[in-house]
């Protein structure tokens, strides 16, 4: 588990392009994926999305692909 509940992460879409901001809720060890509060562009409330860990990176990491 490389990142921790509360903890602020940065989002990417599938192009692995920067998505948003979102906060780590949990891991969910049965599909190595992370629950996170992410807020949708042009929304005001967070939902709780499924993101694999490969698209999760710290704010401000540079991104090498």
């Amino acid at each position: 588990m490389k990142f921790q509940s509360g903890q602020t992460v940065t989002v990417l879409d599938t192009e692995y392009k920067p998505a948003g901001s979102a906060v780590v809720c949990n891991y969910q060890e049965n599909s190595n994926k992370y629950e996170v509060d992410f807020i949708y562009p042009g929304h005001d409330k967070a939902d709780k999305i499924s993101v694999p860990e490969e698209r999760l990176i710290l704010p401000g990491d540079i991104l090498h692909r």
